[in-house]
């Protein structure tokens, strides 16, 4: 691991489930296609540096000394007094990204809760989130809601980094509620444990199941994830607080991601689970079927993972179906398993693998078939 940016990564935000090219080094050189956007940027904004924002320019510099890496972005301020927004614009393999601060950001913020904006940017454009596949491209419901798990999960791996790049939990935490509210500290009082029972209780009522088609997590959440990772070992260790941390880093990951669901709704591992189930049913159909038999001591094995009202259910279609439309069903059943992200696609495999010692007919013909269901899952 090169950095912190690397060492506190959130788990869940692992593009290693997504069949995606990433650059090995997000500052890499590819191509220069995005002077659209810099000379759009360039026309429309100011662009920041020490003569024109000492004070941006400033917050900045600590941000980039506290990531330890280069600053190779460009920065630019533009004018918009009813959004509290900052947005990193990454080109799809582009050799650099434009970050974009609205005026009403800054004059919200105070310079340690900008700088933990500024990070939480940086982030984006250093995971190379941009490259990521975006849910609203999709038509598929399970590619769209692995998708948006993802979205969220970008979203914490930017916070910890906003974080510590400002190197204030309270600061991040304070940046978080006046950009929610739209509102300064003369409205605000900064009780973070009274707005964690407002997350208590949209828990309690099963949280706000629209939530689940949501790009980011409710800053409730976001906060909670936050103090979590203050807390863990790893951060207290690296940073040399002097403080004891509570959890390891793993737990707090799965504190968080148990945490989001609880708002959210479990229908995401749900539907994963369904989907997984029936790629693992009708993937055993195929190996079994390979030499165009199912036989009885298949039956007894297909009715040991899948019950006997699943088993009567399948004989029944082969005694009736035609061999083309029994592989129909399969084809789609694994158009649909293609949009898992990769561990449930492996976690079939793998299954559906342990079945070569068992089938009855040529294990070199099932083998072809369980290479088949790779190429179809598309890993």
């Amino acid at each position: 691991m090169n950095n912190v940016l690397d060492k506190f990564r959130y788990s869940k935000d692992d593009p290693s489930q997504l069949n995606i090219s990433l650059k090995k080094d997000p500052y890499e050189k590819v191509n220069n296609n995005n002077s659209n956007n810099l000379n759009q940027l360039l026309s429309t904004s100011v662009k920041v540096s020490k003569e024109i924002f000492p004070n941006i320019n400033s917050a900045i510099d600590k941000v980039f000394e506290r990531l330890e890496i280069k600053n190779n972005l460009n920065f630019f301020v533009t004018a918009n007094h009813f959004q509290t927004q900052a947005s990193c614009s990454a080109m799809p393999l582009g050799d650099s990204a434009e970050i974009i601060l609205t005026s009403k950001l800054i004059e919200l913020l105070n310079d340690q809760e900008l700088q933990s904006v500024i990070a939480h940017e940086v982030a984006h454009f250093y995971y190379q989130h941009a490259l990521y596949p975006q849910a609203r491209d999709s038509k598929n419901r399970t590619e769209i809601l692995n998708l948006l798990n993802f979205s969220r999960a970008a979203e914490i791996s930017a916070d910890r980094i906003g974080f510590i790049g400002c190197g204030s939990l309270e600061a991040s935490l304070r940046a978080m509620l006046k950009i929610t509210s739209g509102l300064d500290e003369k409205h605000l009082k900064f009780n973070f444990s009274s707005y964690l029972n407002q997350l208590r209780e949209l828990k309690e009522i099963k949280g706000d199941k629209n939530l689940m088609y949501s790009t980011h997590p409710n800053f409730l959440n976001r906060m909670q994830a936050l103090i979590w990772f203050s807390m863990s070992n790893e951060y207290n260790d690296h940073f040399d607080t002097g403080k004891k941390g509570t959890f390891n880093l793993k737990a707090v990951d799965d504190k968080i991601y148990d945490s989001i669901k609880k708002v959210i709704g479990d229908e995401v591992d749900y539907s994963n689970k369904e989907v997984v189930s029936r790629a693992l049913m009708w993937g055993s159909i195929d190996v079994f079927l390979s030499d165009k038999k199912f036989s009885k001591k298949e039956q007894e094995i297909f009715k040991k993972n899948f019950g006997d009202k699943s088993t009567e259910s399948i004989i029944s279609l082969i005694k009736i179906s035609n061999p083309k439309s029994i592989q129909e069903k399969i084809n789609n059943t694994f158009e649909e398993a293609s949009k898992l992200l990769n561990k449930d696609k492996e976690k079939i495999v793998t299954e559906l693998t342990k079945l070569l010692k068992v089938v009855d007919g040529d294990k070199k013909i099932a083998e072809t078939k369980i290479n088949k269901i790779k190429t179809n899952l598309k890993i």
